[in-house]
């Protein structure tokens, strides 16, 4: 493109490069915008990388080869390591840099807090929240990572109740279990065959019991009962739909605890905690009553769990990003249109800066419901990929829907002025400079961490 085209072409700013913002980005490319990219990570596959346990091989390498695909587009400039809100104003980024929009697409990598007042006095010693933990089991194995460290522990705590507290607990136990299979036995048994085969299975293939190992077993603890958690989507929202989904809610769970000899608690909620010498010895719950769907805590009627670990998976937000506004944790978007961000014109939002939701395996709203398949295979990574491929399509046939609309609204924008564009492109050229960074193929190669079942 020669130097006049460059400067007759809108620029849009897109926050977040991953499933969202890399198809966000890529169909603004193929219309003719020049888009550039604006990722906090080195690499942008956001919870495809680091919020997707690392078993996950096949699913994650076809999303990252797509993501891939889509950021190589020759419209698209690249920008790592860049947070907007901390390297970058928001504000400053919307007025001062020559873009004629920006696009919000960043992922949700905020955990909700827990609410027991003073627990955060634990947090990264005996408390753990759910991204910063499987962020660390993904990625605890390369050489050179140099985030916290976690050493799990016998009866650990995991509070939550959708497929993402599933997963925490499984990586507990399966860890639990290898490291005692090492220890006790002599018997060294990989990750991938302990998630694929499940933890009877292989103890039995060895000729042990579960009693030998001597572990806790980690305990999961949910607000409600087992066919309220959301694993199975309803077809519709007649009643009959909705008791058939629960049904085979009821059922995928009675799989993971058969399959990862975990222990589920339900119909409780934490409150309180006990400690000794500083450190958390045990978590206080109250036992809860559903009334009309309603959770209504018993009265003087509590428990206590001893744990020197407590892991919170109750979900996860966008993190805001000051300058815009937000209402209950998600984005505060203008009516009826529900991709305009309010309070601009010319900043829109996709993906979870939308609907606020952080878990890449659970959407009522998009994505399509798990099947039976899933039961029937004993949640055979073929089967839970395959709900997670069709979920992950319909992001984009959703973001798809989205853009469209939104290239109307930016081509009835006024380009900005030269000087402005020049000045743009100058500060990116000047972060890849720092960054060392030259094409996105090439950064990509440089970047991409050594996998677990590489090793």
């Amino acid at each position: 493109m020669s130097e006049n085209e460059t400067f007759k072409k809108h620029y849009v700013a897109v926050i977040g490069g991953s499933i969202a913002g890399s198809e966000a980005a890529n169909l603004l490319a193929e219309s003719g915008f020049k888009v550039v990219v604006f990722e906090m990570n080195k690499l942008p596959y956001g919870k495809i990388e680091d919020g997707l346990p690392n078993w996950h091989v096949n699913l994650r390498d076809r999303q990252i080869k797509e993501i891939d695909r889509k950021l190589a587009h020759p419209n698209i400039t690249f920008v790592p390591n860049t947070k907007i809100g901390k390297d970058i104003q928001f504000l400053d980024l919307l007025n001062n840099w020559g873009f004629s929009a920006i696009i919000i697409a960043n992922g949700a990598w905020c955990d909700r807090r827990l609410t027991i007042p003073a627990i955060e006095q634990f947090l990264d010693k005996e408390l753990v929240y759910q991204n910063p933990f499987i962020y660390w089991f993904n990625h605890k194995h390369e050489h050179d990572y140099n985030g916290h460290n976690y050493f799990l522990r016998d009866n650990t705590v995991v509070i939550g109740g959708g497929l993402a507290s599933l997963d925490v607990v499984k990586i507990v136990m399966i860890e639990l279990v290898k490291k005692q299979l090492y220890l006790d036995k002599g018997i060294d048994v990989d990750l991938f065959t302990l998630e694929k085969e499940g933890i009877p299975k292989v103890l039995a293939a060895h000729g042990i019991t579960f009693e030998e190992l001597n572990i806790g077993k980690a305990k999961l603890v949910y607000r409600r009962t087992a066919k309220y958690m959301p694993l199975k989507s309803p077809k519709d929202h007649t009643k009959e739909s909705i008791e058939a989904a629960q049904k085979v809610s009821e059922k995928l769970l009675n799989k993971y605890l058969e399959k990862y000899a975990f222990e589920f608690i339900p119909l409780a909620i934490p409150v309180g905690f006990k400690e000794e010498n500083g450190k958390l010895v045990a978590v206080v719950f109250q036992n809860v009553s559903l009334e009309s769907g309603r959770i209504i805590p018993v009265e003087n009627s509590f428990f206590e769990l001893e744990t020197a670990m407590l892991i919170a998976s109750i979900g996860s937000v966008p993190e805001q990003i000051s300058g815009l506004n937000y209402e209950w944790g998600t984005l505060k978007m203008k009516e009826p249109e529900g991709y305009r961000v309010a309070g601009f014109n010319n900043v829109f939002a996709v993906g979870n800066a939308v609907t606020g939701r952080g878990n890449i395996q659970e959407s009522k709203k998009h994505g399509k419901q798990m099947t039976e398949k899933i039961i029937d295979e004993h949640l055979t990574n073929d089967a839970l990929e395959n709900w997670l491929t069709n979920f992950n399509s319909q992001i984009i046939n959703d973001v798809d829907d989205q853009v469209l609309t939104i290239s109307k609204q930016i081509s009835k924008q006024q380009i900005q002025p030269i000087a402005s564009i020049e000045s743009m492109l100058q500060k990116v050229a000047e972060i890849h400079k720092n960054n060392n960074y030259t094409t996105y193929q090439n950064w990509v190669e440089k970047n991409i961490p050594i996998r677990l079942e590489q090793l």
